[in-house]
């Protein structure tokens, strides 16, 4: 579904987000991606999305390879996308429905098909009959689950979700993890980026570890890029190995 081919992404002369980073990611897993602060989670999730472009490198997305898209392509690709932000970057001017609405109204969807699947989406996370307030009344969690909400209303294949639970209590922390591994047990491939080391050992999923902009190797003592997975299948994450 997802793989990166010893892709970099330098910002600054010989200063470097991510660097010679390769993996792949198979449909319908359900991975963390972590390390420090500042480590490149946010940067992987923007090349993933097509917000930011390699420096070096190849990025495929199921058939889809990165590097011969146009811009008139790059809509179809993020239809497949939902993303979820950790400060939810909702809007103000407009209530819950058109918050979740927006991404359809942006893609020319259809008003019966919109109120359709703004209606699914809500009740989907608990907010069924919230859609006409102003998400400037809701609870950070609230708030959140309708970032959730907005982010899987075209019924997205892969869901990038960028420190989703670091603004939440443990308890609501909770909650959300449920509902992202209910979207992932649907078929969504489901990447999450955190340092959040409760929500890492209480759900146990493979992990993609970084450091400084680099995968960390499995072969290193400290860390690995791949890290247990105990409660459903088997990790369902691979290496791509360098070419010598």
């Amino acid at each position: 579904m997802i793989s990166f081919e010893r892709v970099s992404l330098e910002y600054q002369a010989d200063r470097f987000a991510l660097q010679d980073v390769s993996f792949s990611l198979e449909p319908g897993s359900f991975t963390y991606l972590t390390g420090h602060s500042g480590a490149g989670k946010s940067s992987l999730l923007k090349l993933i999305a097509r917000l930011e472009k390699p420096t070096s490198g190849e990025i495929h997305a199921g058939k889809i390879l990165y590097s011969k898209l146009n811009r008139r392509q790059e809509p179809d690709l993020r239809k497949q996308m939902g993303i979820i932000f950790q400060d939810n970057q909702l809007l103000a001017d407009r209530n819950v429905f058109d918050n979740v609405a927006f991404p359809l109204i942006i893609h020319n969807y259809k008003f019966s098909d919109i109120q359709t699947r703004v209606n699914a989406a809500l009740k989907k996370v608990g907010l069924a009959d919230r859609g006409a307030e102003d998400p400037r009344g809701l609870s950070g969690g609230e708030q959140q689950r309708v970032g959730i909400a907005r982010a899987v209303v075209a019924r997205p294949k892969i869901l990038l979700a960028d420190e989703p639970t670091g603004n939440l209590d443990a308890e609501m922390s909770a909650e959300i993890m449920q509902l992202l591994m209910q979207f992932n047990a649907s078929g969504v491939t489901v990447l999450i980026a955190t340092h959040d080391e409760g929500l890492l050992n209480t759900f146990n999923y493979p992990r993609l570890v970084l450091r400084q902009g680099r995968l960390i190797h499995p072969g290193d003592s400290r860390h690995s890029v791949i890290e247990g997975h105990t409660n459903r299948r088997q990790p369902a994450i691979k290496r791509v190995r360098n070419p010598a």
